[in-house]
């Protein structure tokens, strides 16, 4: 995926930088060559709008749990819906230093197995800011 520019207007806000984890790339590699093209077609095409839309982001993003981190932290974790069948876990982060948003891919999953991944990705990158105490 190549980084994109996401634009409201006609005015540019910041890049859209994309990058996926060897989890991810492993777990799309066992999926046909068309399905692998249709979640790679719709995270390219949905992320952006979803952006700068959110009637359409709570349509295409959700968050199954609530993780709660420490000093205040936000999970910026979400599963996006590609289909009715598969799913992406990934993060939607801001880089202001950089004036960008970095969507990094976890998880290409079949949705049934969706809350499950989202749990385990977010189980491992919390790992030192979970509030153990408050979680779920």
């Amino acid at each position: 995926m190549s980084d994109r520019l996401i634009t409201v207007r006609g005015e540019s806000i910041m890049d859209l930088v994309f990058e996926s984890t060897d989890e991810f790339n492993q777990d799309l590699a066992k999926f046909s060559q068309e399905e692998q093209l249709i979640i790679l077609k719709e995270v390219e095409h949905w992320l952006p709008l979803l952006l700068t839309n959110s009637s359409l982001r709570s349509r295409r993003l959700h968050q199954f749990c609530q993780f709660h981190l420490k000093d205040n932290y936000r999970s910026s974790l979400y599963s996006f819906i590609v289909n009715y069948y598969l799913r992406v876990i990934l993060t939607i982060d801001e880089d202001p230093l950089f004036n960008r948003l970095l969507i990094t891919l976890f998880k290409a999953i079949e949705s049934r197995h969706a809350a499950t991944a989202y749990r385990q990705v977010g189980n491992s990158i919390y790992q030192k800011i979970i509030d153990h105490k408050d979680s779920y």
